[in-house]
């Protein structure tokens, strides 16, 4: 690793993106992907991709774990940016893509990516590594920050650049965020600083501001300028994250940390005006980024991959309706295609049909086995199934839901959906969790530690268990949600139900529900 100089220039670049008629998927250890862009453009694209995760895991000494073929984060390139609001559901908001985080399903969603190999990456390019950014945090640290240092931590690694000698740049100025520094709405420090204060600011405010930027800006100038042993500011944003971790008020926490906090605004706007800054130059030798597969997906699955995008995104009851007859109008034509029929289960699934999507997910098994789509399907089917059941079948249909389970867990025993529906198997047949479920649910929460809702069930059942301590470490990283989702507000709904209980304390008589995570968008 090596700190190099970066200059700090204003660029435009105009993407012009010719259509593909067939989709392509590249497959490598931490990215499924999907485009109908050439073999070639989305290969390049999955390096790139394992480059940037190789860089920061060089950088920040995490992420060096193998991941489980369906922990993978899978990516949507679709067609422009229109497609991108309308899967998000807001066409009012220019969106460069977004993310959902779920165990066993995180998806991302971005427009098309450039062609060629240049160096400089496209707004949706930067997007994604900026959401990947957030999942790469969320996976592998503990405790969960402000929302100015998450998101200026997912700026300050997503202006990275992509030599032609294999080295990754990390931490260089945020020319994506110029405008924002320059010509929109500043956003002082304290607001900055205090998630609660600048959520407070912004009611009834549409105009957008610079939040963004200057979270960047923050992160950069603490983190690089912190590095030089004469800088006064050595040590400070360690010492502030230690006084956020014990729990102290956020501009207390800043203000033991950094001193006068006018101070830090006059010196972040002296930083700004740097005609160079420092950034992290990774040369290709200190990262791997493992086999990258490619293929060119059969007709069928070209023709329902734009179908599967909205599924994978989440549908409602009216939205799967809809979405149902046109999947089964591409099944139809390509009945024997394993992965038409694994989309064709999804789809069946979600418009409440269980019968049908596990004929789909059988049907598509039988060419394919190892379809590990297929076999989630299988698993949600026979268990809603089962669920749903009376009488004296609901025995043999709990032992369908539970071979379904064990035969996918022996597939991929690192996938967590057959250890959470392990688990969940439990309550649907009225029986009480085992040692052994409760084990399965947190190892599923550990392959998965960015699903907050899975997160949230956990603690629910350490709750249940009189294991506080434990229940609020858990909950901890959800109090502060940068994406307000709504896990901050569920999380201080399960602490307040065991404020002063110590472990071993009989439980609290009824505890809130707990919702699922929604998407991250940028």
């Amino acid at each position: 690793m090596a700190l190099r100089t970066a200059l700090f220039a204003i660029l435009s670049l105009i993407i012009i993106v010719p259509a593909h008629a067939a989709w392509h998927e590249a497959s490598s250890e931490h990215f499924l992907i999907y485009a109908d862009q050439s073999e070639n453009d989305i290969r390049e694209f999955a390096e790139q991709l394992e480059k940037y995760h190789g860089a920061m895991s060089y950088l920040t000494r995490k992420g060096t774990e193998p991941v489980s073929p369906s922990n993978r984060v899978t990516i949507f390139v679709v067609r422009n940016t229109k497609t991108v609001q309308r899967l998000l559901g807001d066409s009012s908001r220019r969106v460069g893509g977004f993310y959902v985080s779920r165990a066993g399903a995180s998806v991302a969603f971005v427009p098309k990516v450039r062609e060629g190999n240049g160096e400089e990456l496209s707004y949706s390019e930067i997007t994604l590594l900026h959401e990947y950014a957030h999942h790469f945090m969320y996976s592998y640290y503990s405790f969960s920050f402000p929302r100015w240092y998450s998101e200026g931590f997912a700026e300050f690694y997503s202006s990275a650049a992509f030599k032609r000698d294999g080295s990754v740049w990390l931490g260089r100025p945020a020319q994506h965020r110029a405008y924002q520094l320059f010509r929109m709405s500043e956003v002082p420090v304290e607001l900055l600083l205090d998630t609660g204060a600048y959520n407070r600011s912004r009611k009834g405010r549409r105009r957008g501001d610079s939040f963004y930027g200057r979270s960047w800006l923050l992160f950069h100038y603490l983190t690089m300028d912190g590095l030089s042993p004469e800088s006064k500011r050595k040590g400070q944003l360690v010492a502030y994250l230690n006084n956020m971790i014990a729990g102290k008020e956020p501009i207390d926490a800043a203000t033991q940390a950094f001193g006068d906090l006018e101070i830090l605004e006059k010196d972040l706007d002296k930083y700004l005006a740097k005609r160079r800054m420092n950034a992290f130059e990774i040369s290709a030798d200190k990262f791997s980024i493992g086999d990258i597969q490619t293929r060119r997906l059969s007709e069928g699955a070209s023709k329902v991959m734009p179908l599967l995008a909205q599924s994978r995104r989440g549908v409602d009851t009216e939205q799967a309706a809809e979405l149902l007859p046109k999947v089964r109008a591409v099944a139809t034509k390509y009945p024997d295609d394993p992965f038409v029929n694994a989309a064709l289960a999804e789809a069946e699934y979600d418009a409440g049909n269980d019968a049908e999507a596990l004929i789909a997910a059988d049907r598509a098994l039988a060419v394919d086995p190892e379809n590990m789509d297929a076999h989630k399907q299988r698993i949600l089917a026979t268990f809603r199934i089962a669920q749903n059941s009376e009488g004296e079948e609901t025995a043999a249909l709990w032992k369908k839901a539970m071979k379904a389970i064990s035969t996918a867990n022996k597939l991929e025993p690192d996938n967590p959906i057959p250890l959470i529906y392990y688990y969940r198997s439990y309550e649907g047949r009225g029986k009480q969790p085992t040692k052994l479920a409760k084990d399965a649910l947190i190892q599923a929460l550990g392959l998965a530690p960015y699903d907050k809702a899975l997160r949230a069930n956990v603690a629910l059942q350490l709750i249940s268990d009189g294991q506080y301590a434990y229940a609020r470490n858990v909950l901890q990283p959800m109090l502060l949600d940068p994406h307000q989702t709504g896990s901050a507000e569920a999380a201080q709904l399960l602490l307040a139900s065991i404020e002063g209980k110590q472990d071993g304390d009989a439980p609290p008589g009824t505890l809130p529900e707990v919702g699922s995570e929604q998407p991250s968008a940028e």
